[in-house]
């Protein structure tokens, strides 16, 4: 029997077996997540257990997007796991077919490992293909940026404050899957530049510099913004998400998925080249 659960029939029992399923496929818990409030009514998972124990699991982040300009609705699926022992008896697709009936006119998307695209091409999922925005951009200037730590009031005002959305694809309701990417992936690499209210998530490897992120407050263009970037030695930027809203000229090259593939049931009609914002990603 898959078992659905939200936010509020969630219990703490319910919340340690997730745990402990999510440290055993992949590493680490939800629990950094769940004690700051972040599970709200965006977000389903769907499980099977026996006796006390989740043997599988799919989690369902409900997204309000922005496509070429127009709201539109769309599910992505994350934390797809299922126990060593209970692999092979066919789990996961009992989960999936349950949500498929449950949202039956939702496009959905999720970031597949590569050696299960059989799998998931069989589930009616294709891939998406993504590239990279990027600019040649020479930064030798001393700019105006503080770091910011990640207990840091200012964190969660930025992050709760974004007002400024790509309108080629963007998600509206990003707020909480941020929090997950902060938390877990970026907590050494956040900045803000108080004078334009943003805050960026951004690491520079070598001459390129990567801006997975930009929240903020109100209008900014990337000339506003190159001002105030301290990253001496950077030749190249890439955007971990769509800059049309910087008002800026920038090209788009081969993205690098690196051992997963963004996939998609259902349609996704960009006009043009996109990236799937890295923060959104689950």
């Amino acid at each position: 029997m898959v078992i659905m659960t939200n936010r509020s029939t969630a219990t703490k029992e319910f919340n340690s077996q997730i745990n402990d399923l999510i440290m055993e496929a992949f590493g680490f818990s939800f629990e950094k997540w769940h004690d700051r409030g972040f599970w709200t009514d965006d977000y389903e998972r769907y499980s099977i257990l026996e006796e006390g124990v989740m043997l599988s699991n799919i989690s369902v982040y409900k997204m309000k997007m922005m496509v070429n300009g127009l709201p539109c609705d769309y599910l992505q699926l994350g934390s797809v796991a299922t126990r060593h022992e209970s692999r092979g008896k066919g789990f996961s697709r009992k989960i999936m077919e349950q949500i498929f009936k449950v949202y039956p006119n939702t496009p959905v998307f999720l970031n597949g490992d590569n050696d299960a695209l059989d799998y998931y091409s069989k589930m009616g999922f294709k891939p998406l293909i993504c590239k990279q925005p990027y600019v040649e951009c020479r930064l030798d200037n001393t700019g105006k940026m503080e770091k910011l730590d990640i207990d840091n009031p200012m964190v969660d005002f930025y992050l709760k404050g974004r007002s400024q959305y790509s309108k080629l694809l963007d998600c509206t309701n990003q707020y909480e899957i941020n929090w997950f990417h902060v938390l877990y992936l970026f907590p050494d690499n956040i900045y803000t530049i108080p004078e334009l209210d943003v805050m960026l998530i951004a690491e520079q490897n070598g001459s390129t510099l990567t801006i997975h992120d930009i929240a903020a407050q109100k209008p900014v263009s990337f000339s506003q913004l190159v001002k105030c970037l301290d990253f001496e030695g950077t030749e190249r930027i890439h955007f971990g998400f769509n800059p049309d809203w910087l008002d800026v000229d920038y090209s788009m090259g081969e993205y690098e998925a690196g051992d997963s593939t963004l996939l998609i049931k259902g349609d996704l009609a960009v006009d043009k080249g996109f990236i799937i914002p890295t923060l959104i990603t689950t």
